[in-house]
């Protein structure tokens, strides 16, 4: 008898594994047509991948062995947006929803009731903002110039009422719901404060500047790791970075610190953050790449008194490699073997001003380089005038590709070549050159004056310098 029972509760909770763990269903009702219908999460690749497609019908259902990852989803009817949910824990993850063209209604989750009526609550704030634009265009267009003013800062004022209502609206429905992905997802929306106005009017904009990013994650849920299974997290990381980038003020280092210390209130946040980060401000590929600001970002997380040590050591090894050769340095020397078979030095080859391009001469990017560079009608008026000479130097150990290059047509007449035969570039990691072509541009002293100084940059800098 004893053995029965064992064997029936076995059978029953077998059955129970068998059990969805997700099971989540929609009706559409008077939407748009699609061919197909989707679920996107958004994935470990920080980007919205497909997790269910079917073709479109009047209804849907995804069902699952396993939970959802908590985060935000999104249902897509062909590329349109039909409808967005959260997904807060691994419970609970049996609701329903009908989606009508102009209005959706949750059964099952009231996080995802309330989500979207907060989502219609946002647009009629949106929409009143809206028609204070037209009002004040309306103005414009009509009111004499005297009469303007007065009017704008009626609007002005009407504008900041709607703001501080919306705000209290928005943290209300936040100490509502307090530890769910809706609280975490309306504190990334609530905006930041007003600079002063003192700060517009500084041609430099550097306050103001300085300002917004100071102030560019306030609010953000650092606490809630779960904020960054959202497209909503990265966006705004890849904004913060992009602004980083763009304003391309050293100061704004500090707020890039700042960033990772707020982060810093959860291990897995402040990972994620660096990483993230990295990916744009410190990838050698990266078109955003940003390396001071990136040096000051692996020694905070050196500074990190729990950093894993698989981190630390490539942290340190990546410090190591970038963390020299910066602007105002002279640069190494090292031994080579001029095109004319001559042996020197870099540093015994005299010039104003040199263009170093360490490259392979088979590197596709280099070829490509060396193509554009030979068009620049600046770069080549100062060689011709002997203000400027261009040293090309080949580092890894091929004698042959060194020969055929020197021998070939691409080694251009105009520039010096050199091959550093005995590999001491490399050898002692004398620069970064991971990623090729990396080009100096340096005074007669061989000091810095621009490092890894873009294609796109030389003309500019030539005539910047008065060269051509």
């Amino acid at each position: 008898m004893k053995r029965i029972s064992i064997l029936f509760l076995t059978a029953i909770f077998s059955l129970g594994l068998l059990q969805a763990q997700t099971e989540i269903k929609w009706q559409f009702r008077n939407i748009v047509h699609a061919d197909s219908l989707k679920i996107q999460a958004f994935g470990k690749d920080h980007k919205m991948t497909t997790i269910y497609a079917q073709p479109y019908a009047a209804s849907m259902e995804y069902k699952s062995k396993t939970s959802l990852e908590p985060g935000l989803y999104w249902v897509l009817g062909d590329s349109n947006l039909v409808d967005a949910f959260l997904i807060s824990s691994s419970k609970g993850q049996k609701f329903s929803a009908v989606v009508d063209s102009s209005k959706i209604t949750y059964t099952g989750s009231t996080e995802n009731q309330r989500y979207h009526e907060y989502i219609d609550e946002l647009q009629n704030y949106d929409n009143m903002m809206a028609k204070l634009n037209t009002e004040f265009q309306q103005a414009q267009a009509s009111l004499p110039q005297y009469m303007l003013q007065v009017f704008v800062d009626s609007l002005t004022a009407r504008a900041n009422r709607i703001s501080k209502d919306k705000e209290a609206y928005q943290r209300k429905v936040m100490a509502e719901n307090p530890g769910t992905m809706l609280a975490s997802v309306i504190a990334t929306g609530i905006e930041p404060p007003q600079p002063p106005k003192e700060y517009y009017q500084d041609p430099s904009q550097k306050k103001l500047k300085k300002f917004f990013m100071e102030h560019y994650f306030d609010n953000f849920p650092w606490d809630d790791p779960r904020i960054l299974n959202t497209a909503i997290a990265e966006n705004k990381i890849k904004g913060f970075c992009n602004y980083i980038y763009q304003f391309d003020m050293p100061e704004l280092d500090t707020c890039i610190i700042k960033v990772l210390e707020a982060a810093k209130v959860n291990e897995t946040s402040l990972y994620e953050i660096f990483d993230r980060m990295e990916k744009i401000l410190g990838s050698n590929v990266s078109p955003y790449k940003m390396e001071n600001s990136y040096i000051k970002m692996l020694r905070y997380m050196l500074s990190y008194n729990k950093l894993e040590t698989a981190r630390k050591t490539r942290y340190e090894h990546e410090l190591s490699i970038i963390d020299k050769n910066h602007q105002g340095d002279i640069l190494p020397d090292f031994r080579i073997v001029m095109s004319n078979g001559d042996t020197t030095t870099f540093h015994q080859v005299q010039s104003d001003y040199m263009l170093l391009y360490l490259q392979h001469p088979t590197c596709p990017t280099c070829r490509e380089v060396r193509g554009r560079m030979a068009n620049f009608p600046a770069l080549n008026s100062a060689i011709a005038k002997g203000n400027l000479k261009v040293l090309t130097v080949y580092f890894e150990d091929d004698a042959n590709v060194w020969k055929n290059f020197i021998h070939s047509s691409e080694a251009n007449p105009s520039y010096l070549h050199g091959w550093n035969f005995d590999q001491t570039i490399e050898e002692n990691h004398l620069f970064d050159t991971r990623t090729i072509p990396f080009m100096f541009l340096i005074d007669k002293d061989k000091r810095v004056i621009r490092k890894d100084i873009l294609v796109n940059e030389i003309e500019d800098y030539i005539k910047k310098l008065n060269l051509d």
